[in-house]
């Protein structure tokens, strides 16, 4: 995956903080959502929003036209393009329409600008062109590229999948005694994991386990590795935090989060990036959705977790 890799992470300055320089031009990855014949990705960045406005534009006065009315949509002069990524595989987008949101509109604090990419027809896009309803990341100005990568649900029994979470969790807090039993639920805060598998005997594994430390204490313990099926060549996509419960709950001062593994979308030749969760429950607003590179760690791209735009 490494020239997808290259493409993402010129453009996570441009996406997560709008780096100085170059404006909206350049590669970049964004997070959204499929909806029949088109991609919607969302960037939630006020320097990023003002100055893709500039650059398709020609004008400062983004944030002025928007206290007027809401909602801008801007119609690109030129073609762009776009590689779309998916469980299906990668495919070629146009990008068609470009809608900026205002701070707060689509339930985040900075402007929101909402990329529609269009995929075009014909039969043979059909195969990597992703169905209705399915997360999406796309890399823009990217040119298509293949991919052999076809992430699915855990192949393991629900048995082993179950025992494969118990193993990586013990691995994480070695000391610790684990409270409860797992089950596979993403949307479990505690006592749960999920299982993915990216290649053949090699699994993502996400987990939320409280343990028992020092005879009172109880500790939530949270992260994801990719591992084989006996836990034992195992490597973290995202390092184990622990956060100290109390009644049940996360201490006001604590500014940890917990990862749920929510699938996957293929990269270039046999790699694939790991959607996660990253939630933080002392304050909500912070949780974001993120497209991770197992191989690295690195988040190559993010929105917040709330993002519902109009």
């Amino acid at each position: 995956m490494h020239r997808a890799n290259a493409s993402v992470l010129l453009g996570l300055g441009l996406l997560a903080c709008a780096s100085g320089g170059g404006g909206a031009r350049g590669h970049g990855a964004a997070l959204g959502w499929s909806l029949g014949g088109e991609a919607h990705v969302f960037v939630a960045d006020d320097r990023f929003a003002r100055d893709f406005y500039r650059e398709l534009t020609g004008s400062g006065r983004l944030q002025d036209t928007l206290a007027e009315r809401p909602l801008i949509a801007v119609e690109p002069r030129a073609v762009r393009g776009a590689t779309v990524l998916s469980a299906r595989g990668a495919a070629p987008a146009r990008l068609t329409l470009v809608r900026f949101h205002a701070a707060e509109a689509c339930g985040a604090r900075d402007l929101v600008t909402e990329l529609v990419l269009a995929f075009p027809p014909g039969s043979g896009a059909g195969r990597i062109t992703p169905p209705s309803h399915v997360t999406v990341v796309a890399l823009l100005d990217v040119p298509p590229f293949t991919s052999s990568a076809r992430p699915q649900g855990a192949l393991l029994s629900r048995v082993n999948a179950l025992e494969l979470v118990r193993q990586v969790a013990q691995r994480a807090e070695t000391h610790g005694t684990l409270l409860s039993s797992f089950t596979l639920d993403p949307d479990k805060a505690a006592d749960a994991g999920e299982v993915i598998t990216v290649s053949k005997g090699r699994y993502a594994v996400g987990f939320r386990a409280r343990f028992l430390v020092g005879g009172d204490d109880t500790l939530l313990v949270t992260g994801v590795a990719l591992t084989d099926t006996g836990a034992r060549d195992l490597r973290w996509v995202m390092r184990p935090v622990r956060s100290r419960l109390t009644n049940g709950m996360m201490s006001s001062g604590s500014g940890a989060s917990r990862y749920s593994l929510r699938g996957a979308v293929a990269g270039e030749g046999s790699g694939m990036l790991l959607v996660l969760d990253e939630i933080a429950d002392v304050s909500p607003r912070d949780s974001r959705a993120t497209a991770v590179d197992p191989e690295t760690g690195h988040v190559v791209a993010a929105q917040p977790l709330a993002l519902r735009c109009p």
